[in-house]
Parts: C-alpha cells; structure tokens; sequence
C-alpha cells in the first residue's frame, strides 16, 4: 500500500513539476509580448500599438504576418505581410500620416524590390490619406510613380482607427482587454500543445499507458492553457499600466551583475533578427527582465486565486495560505530562472549546430531548464517551510488518525480489518475533503462520520457467527471438568 501511495504520490508531484515548466513557458512568451509592447508608453507609442494589433488581426485571419520594425533599420518596413512590405502611419489626419513618409521632398520609404512600400494609416483617415498620396505624385515626389490612381496601391487600409489604437496602448479599455485576450489566445494555444507534448512523453516514459498518459496530457494542457490566458491579459494590463517603469532600476541593477556578454547571450536567444551586443543588449535584457518580473507576477497571483478564496471560505489556515503562495512564488522564479539560463545556454549550443540553431536550442534549453529550476525551487522552498508550518492537511490526518484508532477499539476491528479500512481510505481521501474539514465547526465529529461508513462496511463483510446449543455448551463444561480433575 505505502509503495502505491509513494508512487502515485511522485507521479502528482512530477505532474505538477511539468504544468510549472509550461506555464513558465507561457510566461515568457507573454514576457517577450510585454518586451515587444515597452513602445507602447512612449510618445507616439499609439502608433507601435497599431503594428501589433494589425499584424495580430492578419494572423487570426490566415495570413502571414510578423514584425520587422523592432530591428529599428533606417526606413524599414514595420510589418511584412504575406511578402508584403508596410510602413504604419497612424496619425491624427490622413494628410499627417502621409506628410511623416516625405523627407526633404522624396518619399522615404522604397522596398526591397526598388518599388514604394505600403503605408498604412487608421481606416477612419484612409480617404484624406489618399487624397494626399496623389497631391504628393502630382508633384512627382514618389519615384517610378507618375499616375495620382496609383496611390491606393501605395496607401494601406488599416484594420483600427486612430483612437481605437490609441486606446488599445492604455490600460482598462475594451480595445485594450480585446488585444490582450486576443494575444492571450495564441500563447495558451502554444502553452497548452507543449505542456501536453511533454507530459504525454512523460508519462509514458515513466510506464503509464498510452491512455493514462493522454489523460495527463489533456488535463495538464487544458490546466496550463487556462493559467496562460488569464496570465497574458492580466500581464499585459499590468505593463500598459505602467508597471514596467517601476521595475526600470532594480532590473537594471540585475543586467549590470549579468555584464554585456550574459546579457547579450539571453537576449539573442529570444530576439528576431540581427544580433546585439554591449550596451544595446543590456538594455535589451533588463526590458525583456522587467517582461518577464511582471508576467511572473501575475501568475503567482492567478495561481493562488483559490488558496485566497478557500481562506476567506474558512478551508485553509492563513499559515497555510502564506505556505501555498510561497511555494509557487519559488517555483514559478526558480522555473523562469532555469529557462533563462537553459534557453541562454540551449542558444549558445544552437549557434554551434546548424541542424539545431539559435532558436530551437534556446526553446529545447529553455523547457529543460523551466522544469529542473521550477522542481528544484519548489523543493527547497518546501523543506524549507515544512519546518515552521505544519500543513492544515497533515493537522486533519492527525484527527482522523486518532478517531481510527478510538473506532477501532470500539468496533474490535482486527488488524486485516484495519488494513482494509485505511486502503479505502486513502482511495477516497481528497484535498476537498481534508479542506472541508478543516471548515468544520468540529472536526473530530467532522472525522467520525467519514470514518463510520467504512467501519460499517467491514462490519458487514464478516463472517455470521451462530451461537451454540445449549447442550453443547453442557458437553464442553463437563469435559473441561474432567480436565481439570485429571490434573
């Protein structure tokens, strides 16, 4: 029984270790999104707001967008989409948005193909932008292009108007709640498929079958999905409320111990494009720092929404809460540590193998490093704890310890009887239950009624016993008699 009880109890504890690894992952996914959105808070950060809302929109609508302005190239494209190379301009007039692509009376922005990109201004200021498009080639200030018709091909219609991304760059808005949910969506789908991946290799792995582990699989998935999604809306609230700027001087004292070249390692392994080094990467990486601290954060609170909840239920002790919320506080830190330095290291190795790369190194070195960070912290963090609270579970297992024994005595129970009764206690025995009871007005009662029906049962499976005759009973006394006698 102790054996089964041991290996069912690591096999919870490895399961929970994985969901870590995952939500970590999911973590720094949205810590890379918040590290994306930094731009939002500066002054024309509106405009970083809409590059990212409309590539998100064009994602969800099957196409292939994606980002090109974070490498900050003197008259780049901002987004690429299905080939396509834009310039955003969301400004308060559509002659504005035009008037920003000129420069000393030439159009600024040419593609890799020697021809005008596309500018793409606010839907509620396309019209006015057109209008100014063709003023512009009248006076032959875009080059190759000499018919004012042309200009829609020049001139992009936005999927948001001006406020819409103005408010989209704030904190509390329906615009604002609608991106992160919609970005929420895309991490939690991600989270859910490598959490399911990973637990599913590892069940198996660790003997289960092939339906136990898919069992695992989904739950674990849909567990970790659920936690990414409210994290990355929650997150992203957080950083558009201007949390990130509170958290600007510690974590730049964090990225001065790491140096240029720790710092340049990390945030390689997560940057698109060209590589950064020195004082560049350093900024870089107390930005993607200040990302990850708060999508850290976040979680943390998410994931101790229910102790919070039992507590004002009654079902845990406030020691019992500060016990739960440290212990996931150290392995979600201690799961994000592992995967910033497994995904450094995974990317160090990738460059050095061109079947690997960069990329997939830093994800293979990130997951291994989330899961033997998170497990690590987490056990510290318990021993730790262990030794100045007692858990509100062990101090019920102490009550119904002690009504067993008592109902034991009372009913004659014999020691296969009592085998019986504790295995099906153990089988029926959850943390519900355990948390109800400590909710109890009075526990040992509490104890007593979960208790009594197994007894009851056991009860019921004896053996009839059938008193004897009373001529029997005459036959045994005088043949003890004789017994006696001859003694």
């Amino acid at each position: 029984m102790d054996s089964e009880k041991n290996k069912r109890v690591s096999s919870q504890r490895k399961l929970k270790h994985l969901q870590t690894a995952g939500t970590v992952y999911s973590n720094v996914s949205s810590g890379a999104t918040a590290y994306g959105e930094e731009k939002f808070h500066a002054v024309r950060g509106h405009g970083f707001a809409a590059e990212r809302a409309n590539t998100l929109y064009d994602r969800y609508t099957g196409h292939d967008a994606r980002i090109l302005g974070d490498d900050n190239a003197k008259n780049g494209a901002d987004r690429l989409v299905d080939g396509v190379e834009i310039q955003s301009k969301y400004c308060k007039t559509g002659g504005k948005c035009i008037s920003e692509c000129f420069e000393n009376g030439q159009f600024r922005y040419i593609g890799s193909d020697g021809k005008p990109m596309q500018i793409e201004v606010p839907s509620d200021k396309y019209e006015s932008a057109i209008q100014a498009m063709q003023e512009r080639i009248r006076r032959g200030e875009v080059p190759g292009v000499s018919d004012p018709n042309e200009a829609q091909q020049i001139v992009r219609k936005g999927h948001f108007t001006y406020e819409q991304a103005k408010n989209i760059a704030k904190a509390g808005t329906v615009e604002s709640l609608t991106y992160d949910a919609a970005n929420g969506m895309i991490i939690a789908s991600s989270a859910f498929g490598v959490t399911a991946v990973i637990t599913f290799a590892t069940s198996v792995w660790n003997g289960d079958t092939p339906e136990i582990a898919l069992k695992n699989a989904a739950y674990s998935g849909l567990k970790v999905g659920g936690i990414s999604f409210v994290t990355a809306i929650f997150a992203g609230q957080l950083s558009k409320a201007g949390l990130n700027s509170l958290l600007v001087g510690s974590s730049e004292a964090v990225v001065r111990v790491m140096g240029p070249k720790t710092s340049a390692l990390l945030v390689n392994a997560f940057r698109q494009g060209k590589n950064i080094y020195g004082a560049a990467a350093m900024k870089s990486a107390s930005k993607l720092l200040r990302g990850n601290i708060i999508t850290g954060s976040a979680s943390v609170v998410i994931l101790s929404a229910g102790d919070v909840v039992n507590i004002f239920r009654g079902r845990i002790s406030g020691k019992q809460l500060f016990k739960n919320v440290t212990n996931t506080a150290s392995s979600v830190a201690g799961g994000t540590a592992g995967w910033v330095g497994g995904a450094a290291a995974g990317a160090a190795i990738g460059s050095a193998v061109p079947i690997i790369g960069t990329a997939v190194g830093g994800v293979i070195g990130g997951l291994a490093g989330a899961f033997g960070g998170g497990a690590l912290a987490g056990k510290a963090s318990s021993a730790v704890m262990d030794h100045f609270i007692e858990d509100d579970a062990e101090q019920m297992c102490h009550i119904i310890e002690q009504e067993l024994l008592a109902l034991t005595e009372e009913h004659l129970i014999t020691q296969n009887e009592l085998k019986t009764i504790v295995e099906r206690l153990g089988s029926s025995l959850t943390a519900k239950t355990l948390k109800d009871m400590y909710a109890s007005n009075d526990r040992q009662t509490f104890a007593r009624k979960l208790l009594l029906p197994l007894f009851k049962a056991v009860e019921k499976e004896r053996k009839p016993i059938h008193i004897p005759l009373a001529e029997k009973h005459g036959t045994c006394i005088r043949a003890i008699k004789q017994q006696i006698t001859r003694t």
